[in-house]
């Protein structure tokens, strides 16, 4: 094996597990944004808000990069 086909080879390993991994958390990070916004009445997620008042901002922040990641990876396997 040349160098170039291990290298081909480790990025199509990469590129695999990212479209793993990226849909996987997408669903954990809007399921999360979801419970902080839905369970505001309960006590124990509204003291956790009022303690990290970006967390849900960086929730969005990081579900747009891993939409971003994904799309990327998709247009990657396609060509």
């Amino acid at each position: 094996m040349n160098l170039s086909q291990a290298v081909q080879d480790l990025f199509n390993d990469i590129r695999d597990t990212a479209q793993v991994i990226a849909p996987i958390a997408a669903v954990i990070g809007f399921l999360g944004i979801g419970i902080m916004y839905m369970g505001s009445s309960w006590p124990l997620i509204s003291d956790w808000k009022r303690d990290n008042p970006k967390a849900a901002n960086q929730v969005v922040i990081g579900l747009l990069f891993v939409v971003f990641a994904s799309s990327v990876t998709a247009l990657i396997s396609f060509a």
